[in-house]
């Protein structure tokens, strides 16, 4: 199911790895369109295979603008470094779950850093921003829910409200915000802006696709009928 979502989107998976064991899952219930996670498989193939990286792949990443990357890949620092000392250019999600050592031990090797702070404050969000940034990284980014983003490269923190709309399903709205800012500021690079201005249009492009977004069934508005009774089976379990 998952590979056959990306073939029809045209996506390339030549270099997909498959493994024998569960693909990643999580048990999702949806309460007034606001996703809460109710489980989550801990040994899927990312966690039995992590990535290594080999210069075969590295040759085909460097083909792209930048590499996305999530704390969901089990990806370390490590192997981070590894990209970073090979020219990639990296962003890095950082979810909601992240600590200080996470924070020091990967900025110095991402450009983009993004962090899920809906459970923190405003202050306590700023502060996260100008660690990483101080440890490294280009620009980072909170998301923080219902409440306005805010973004830090260093010099200034830049603000974008959300877009009100009103939530089916909010799973998504933190991959296709960080496609949507990075394809905006990346794709400002020749036009003379400032990178302060490509910095608050791509936040606000970003809000805009995320907002699309959430008003679809699940992360890409693609669905499957499953039978509860059978789903041990569909996810190899």
């Amino acid at each position: 199911i998952l590979e056959q979502t990306l073939v029809d989107a045209g996506v390339d998976i030549s270099h997909s790895h498959h493994e024998s064991g569960s693909s990643g899952y999580a048990l999702v219930d949806l309460k007034d369109g606001d996703r809460v996670f109710l489980d989550w498989n801990k040994q899927g193939v990312t966690d039995l295979y992590p990535f290594v990286f080999t210069e075969e792949e590295i040759a085909y990443i460097k083909t792209f603008d930048v590499s996305c990357i999530s704390w969901g890949a089990r990806e370390n620092g490590g192997r981070l470094k590894k990209l970073a000392a090979a020219g990639v250019t990296v962003c890095y999600d950082f979810y909601d779950n992240f600590t200080d050592e996470d924070i020091m031990g990967i900025s110095p090797y991402i450009q983009y850093g993004f962090f899920s702070c809906s459970h923190i404050s405003e202050e306590e969000a700023k502060a996260v921003l100008k660690k990483c940034i101080e440890s490294g990284c280009k620009i980072a980014v909170a998301t923080r829910g219902h409440e306005a983003t805010v973004a830090y490269d260093g010099e200034n923190y830049y603000y974008q409200e959300i877009c009100r709309v009103r939530p089916k399903d909010t799973m998504g709205a933190g991959d296709s915000f960080i496609s949507a800012f990075l394809t905006n500021y990346l794709s400002a690079g020749a036009d003379g802006s400032s990178a302060g201005d490509k910095i608050t249009a791509s936040l606000k492009e970003a809000a805009k696709y995320a907002a699309a977004v959430i008003v679809k069934d699940g992360s890409l508005g693609v669905g499957y009928d499953v039978n509860p009774d059978r789903l041990s089976e569909i996810i190899n379990l």
